[in-house]
């Protein structure tokens, strides 16, 4: 069962506790978090269940205490700590205390109105974004001397969900350099400065197979570097990972790191990234195996016996932190859901019997595309599985619209012929320039599914003109010179022409691989750096980038050939 968003996890005690109905839930705004409506069913039972509890307490409580005080005396008159056997099974007299971190998950967890939406409609009431000194703010707090932080990124729209100068914006060391006698620990005012990891999530939407996936890791190295700046020129970054919590990904290196390490590990990203999920496939889980179940149950019982300590920090007003949990077998981890802002506050999950905690914290503001799209229509943004595009061709005089016009691609030399490939969930349609236009400007009715809300149209403009300026000649090569070059391994001839290549990011939605073939001019040490362009239309100009090709569409085309290359099923005539 996921933990409330809002960090918030009331659960039912053990035995009837005399309190005020008004003081079981936290009483808040129906459109905010933390709000429990009293109409719900399961809110009707747990308020129906206090009252029944108070009624009853004043005349069972006493005859509840006798019982109970028994129960205790003759427990600590016959209690012993189990001794593991050699097989590491525990003795059949084992006693287990009746603990709800004992317990399976599968019990329940009251959450609050919002999330119940989340989970069961998908639909929530968009929650205010805090901003990066927020979120340093909340690190300041950390109770733990060695701290790490997770920068969670799209693989969907690469890197541009990079918090633009994280190292200093968050106080986080910089990046080792190459130099084998960097420092690998640094210090200021007498505070060890929190380390910095990149993890790169979703990275099944690349590729269909692990090893295509993994032979990407270069590229994500140099694209990372090129976009951290300064602080990312002559740095090492090996701590860059790229998994995929859906298949399971490098997710097991990830959580080994996470427990070795300890502390406190704060997950930092932007809006609808993956952090929550990014927790759930990488949280250490400890096993509990049975040979240290005698220690944990030792453990509950001397906390047990200790006053809550946390209560300090219940009572602390200016305290950003929540209150730390208690650390369960079976923990309750945040809410997974595809809307964008779904963790409002941050959310402490304890691991490794105290040894440190995951913090998920709020997604920071991203460009939001979907302000500009219908509600009906919003989820069809996010990228859920892996697309197979078809490789389109853009002739001169023509465009390609996106989302029935969300955005439009043209070229800005009316006689190139562009090669695209669209690695994003919506509608593609190339059509002539002009009907684009009007049909962008909603000027003229499409024909397929328009994603846009009324208006939008007037707010269209100019996302700037992209150079197409790198080389993926090599990577386009006739068949039979590409198969000469890699059976005979002969060096590629001069060709005529060069296909310059750019990707085109959608912010949240996906990436355009976007190819021109230029001619390549006789007199080579006169030729200038004059690379083919196109222009992006888009609501306000903003919501797209552009990086180095990633062409993820080659797996896709040797898929293609290999399946040409099949042989058809031999059909067996019987007689």
């Amino acid at each position: 069962m996921p933990r409330c968003a809002t960090g918030d996890t009331p659960r039912l005690p053990r035995r009837p506790v005399a309190q005020p109905v008004s003081q079981v839930l936290i009483i808040a705004s129906a459109a905010s978090a933390s709000y429990y409506s009293a109409s719900r069913k399961q809110t009707r039972k747990l308020l129906a269940s206090k009252k029944e509890a108070i009624e009853q307490s004043n005349t069972v409580e006493d005859a509840a205490n006798t019982i109970t005080e028994q129960n205790d005396h003759e427990q600590e008159a016959h209690f012993e700590v189990p001794i593991p056997s050699p097989d590491g099974a525990l003795p059949d007299d084992a006693v287990v205390p009746d603990d709800y971190s004992l317990q399976s998950p599968s019990r329940g967890s009251h959450v609050c109105d919002r999330c119940h939406d989340l989970i069961h409609h998908n639909k929530a009431v968009a929650s205010p974004k805090p901003s990066v000194h927020s979120i340093r703010a909340f690190m300041n707090e950390s109770p733990y001397k060695n701290n790490r932080v997770y920068h969670i990124l799209d693989a969907a729209d690469f890197p541009m969900s990079l918090i633009p100068r994280i190292h200093w914006a968050l106080l986080v060391q910089e990046q080792r350099s190459k130099n084998r006698r960097s420092a690998s620990e640094k210090y200021r005012g007498g505070k060890k400065l929190p380390t910095l990891s990149f993890v790169i999530t979703r990275s099944d939407l690349l590729a269909a197979t692990k090893d295509q996936v993994d032979s990407k890791m270069e590229y994500v190295r140099t694209v990372l570097r090129k976009a951290l700046g300064k602080s990312g020129r002559d740095v090492r970054l090996g701590n860059v990972h790229m998994i995929s919590a859906h298949r399971g990904w490098w997710t097991k290196q990830v959580k080994e790191e996470i427990s070795e390490h300890g502390g406190g590990i704060w997950v930092v990203g932007k809006a609808n990234v993956g952090k929550s999920s990014f927790i759930e496939a990488c949280y250490p889980k400890d096993s509990r195996r049975l040979e240290n179940m005698a220690e944990w149950i030792e453990r509950q019982r001397e906390e047990h016996e200790i006053p809550n300590q946390r209560q300090a920090s219940l009572l602390d007003p200016d305290s950003l932190l929540p209150p730390a949990p208690r650390e369960d077998v079976y923990p309750i981890l945040p809410v997974v859901s595809s809307m964008p802002g779904t963790t409002v506050s941050p959310i402490r999950i304890p691991f490794g019997r105290g040894k440190g905690e995951v913090i998920d914290l709020p997604g920071l503001e991203r460009g939001e595309l979907e302000d500009y799209v219908r509600d009906e229509h919003k989820r069809d943004l996010i990228m859920t599985k892996r697309v197979k595009p078809n490789r389109c061709t853009v002739k001169p005089g023509q465009s390609l619209l996106l989302g029935g016009g969300l955005v439009r691609i043209t070229a800005v030399n009316p006689e190139d012929t562009i090669l695209a490939a669209c690695f994003v969930p919506i509608e593609t349609h190339v059509t002539k320039t002009e009907k684009a236009i009007e049909v962008q400007t909603e000027q003229r009715a499409y024909a397929g599914t328009v994603l846009m809300k009324e208006g939008i149209g007037s707010t269209m403009a100019s996302a700037g003109k992209f150079d197409l300026k790198w080389d993926t000649t090599a990577s386009n090569l006739p068949s039979t010179i590409a198969k000469a070059v890699k059976d005979k391994g002969i060096p590629i001839p001069k060709l005529p022409y060069r296909v310059m290549s750019a990707d085109i990011l959608v912010e949240g939605c996906g990436w355009v691989e976007v190819s021109i073939q230029v001619r390549t001019k006789r007199n080579s040490e006169a030729e200038t750096d004059i690379y083919p362009q196109i222009e992006v239309f888009t609501p306000n100009g903003k919501h797209v980038d552009s990086r180095p090709p990633i062409e993820c569409w080659n797996f896709i085309a040797e898929k293609l050939k290999a399946d040409k290359r099949k042989r058809p099923r031999l059909r067996h005539q019987y007689s």
